[in-house]
């Protein structure tokens, strides 16, 4: 009976809220949609007051998410939803699903009721204000639809619920630039997951999560100096968390190496040589979520393995498994940590190679014709590049020798490894490095830009005309080049790391 009340009442908070916004979509239907946004946050009331099946709960989310996006599609309510013929509102079907996946989270044993509340009302909160704020008083426009008033307002109303919540004042601070970063650049509307989800783990695993004050610092610092994208951001904190949070320190450090050291000399380069020659670039200056991804997705994954090879460790320790499986599973955890640093030598081998090759006198030659290249064409190599490339191989993979050597527990037996770790890294990084320009020379997709004549990886020239594809394949463009690059150096160095 109690869960069928609270079924009701989630019916009748959905019907006034709409019933609310309705008449207000008639002079702006944005205001309308953050009164639907902000009113259906309090759903949490009724879920911690009337339900005691989680199963039903769960359910009905589903079902108010399948619901809502289907009058989304047909147009029903469309001024309440605050959507136009052009642009469809999503956020009121992410909204649920959020909703739903923090719910059973909190199942697994992962947070709970605490955090529900500060991702649910903090979102629904801080993002209703912060649109309804940034429209009346938004003058510092940070993009063509977020300010710096509405951002700072999204920024107070998530401190403050996180602290009525938690009475932790530095929790609560963290919360509040965390969710203001991840509501400013996560990309494609998909912020009404990702917000209450940043928030609701935040609260869960505090104070380990504390580091996410750190990232959001180091992800405000690389998005206000042009190193990478909003989207960029995102990604860069998804994947820098999450290899922290697995491998500690090391998991901090060498990806800030690689991310720091491949901008300054790039910056070097820049200054030193001011003419780019015969060559247009589609990508240049802010790194975006693509290339995030190109670079870091081969060390998220090594991550990955190392936390299930540990977790299933200490399982097995527990039931006392025989030694043989034990001894499997050390070494799978010792490859994935090779595995991590070859994916970040071959990163930073890639980008010095690239940047200070560009330095050489000599010009860069073609791997594929033997004829000399403009400079920043792919597959195009020099000596000096080649260099730097085993220089930024060798820089990461000291780093990665000293971090790792802290490491204690069931991974002891193999710190004698460590030196032939080293090797096998930086070898396989550099040998990454080769197999980019090869990929490159032979199956990247190169065009001649239409307005210029110069060799170009863009499609479209700038006053819209089609390049024509002077050779390679399509779709495979310079972060297709560089994805499959990482993953044979990543795995190349798993696959020996398990033999040795």
């Amino acid at each position: 009976m109690q869960n069928l009340i609270g079924l009701l009442f989630s019916l009748l908070l959905i019907f006034i809220c709409f019933v609310i916004a309705y008449p207000v979509s008639k002079k702006n239907p944005e205001i309308a949609r953050k009164i639907v946004h902000i009113g259906v946050a309090h759903w949490y009331f009724i879920y911690v007051t009337f339900f005691t099946s989680t199963t039903l709960a769960l359910t009905g989310l589903a079902v108010v998410a399948v619901f809502v996006g289907i009058l989304n599609i047909t147009g029903v309510f469309d001024k309440a939803l605050g959507q136009s013929n052009k642009k469809k509102n999503w956020g009121l079907v992410w909204y649920p699903v959020s909703n739903f996946i923090m719910i059973l989270l909190g199942q697994f044993g992962i947070g709970g009721k605490t955090a529900l509340g500060v991702g649910l009302l903090g979102m629904g909160w801080g993002d209703g204000l912060a649109a309804l704020i940034g429209m009346k008083f938004g003058k510092h426009k940070l993009n063509t639809s977020k300010s710096l008033e509405g951002l700072a307002a999204f920024f107070i109303a998530v401190t403050v619920i996180t602290f009525l919540f938690t009475h932790n004042l530095i929790l609560s601070v963290v919360c509040g630039l965390t969710g203001a970063v991840f509501e400013f650049t996560t990309p494609f509307g998909l912020d009404n997951i990702t917000v209450p989800l940043v928030l609701y783990m935040t609260v869960a695993f505090w104070p380990k999560s504390a580091m996410l004050l750190g990232f959001t610092l180091m992800a405000c610092l690389a998005y206000k100096w042009n190193h990478l994208t909003a989207n960029g951001v995102s990604g860069a904190f998804v994947l820098g968390v999450l290899c922290t949070w697995i491998f500690g320190i090391a998991g901090l450090v060498l990806p800030l190496l690689f991310f720091v050291s491949s901008n300054v000399i790039g910056k070097i380069r820049i200054h030193i040589q001011k003419e780019e020659g015969n060559f247009i670039e589609k990508k240049n200056g802010r790194r975006d979520l693509i290339q995030v991804l190109a670079n870091g997705l081969m060390a998220v994954l090594a991550a990955v393995i190392f936390a299930i090879s540990d977790s299933y460790f200490k399982m097995n320790a527990l039931v006392a498994a025989d030694d043989a499986k034990k001894l499997l599973l050390m070494k799978i955890m010792f490859a994935a940590i090779v595995m991590f640093g070859a994916a970040m030598t071959e990163a930073t081998s890639d980008t010095w190679a690239g940047e200070i090759g560009r330095l050489s006198k000599k010009p860069p030659v073609s791997l594929k014709t033997g004829k000399i290249v403009p400079r920043g064409v792919s597959g195009g190599v020099t000596l000096l590049g080649y260099g730097g490339g085993l220089l930024g191989a060798a820089f990461i993979a000291i780093f990665w020798y000293v971090l790792f050597s802290g490491i204690s527990g069931q991974m002891d037996l193999f710190m004698n490894k460590l030196p032939s770790g080293f090797a096998v890294i930086t070898l396989c990084g550099f040998a990454g490095c080769v197999f980019d320009s090869f990929l490159g020379a032979f199956f990247q997709s190169l065009y001649i830009d239409a307005d210029s004549g110069k060799y170009t990886e863009k499609k479209k020239s700038p006053s819209g005309k089609d390049n024509a594809l002077f050779s390679g394949i399509q779709w495979m463009d310079n972060d297709m080049v560089n994805l499959a690059s990482n993953f044979l150096s990543a795995v190349m160095a798993f696959v020996i790391a398990m033999i040795i």
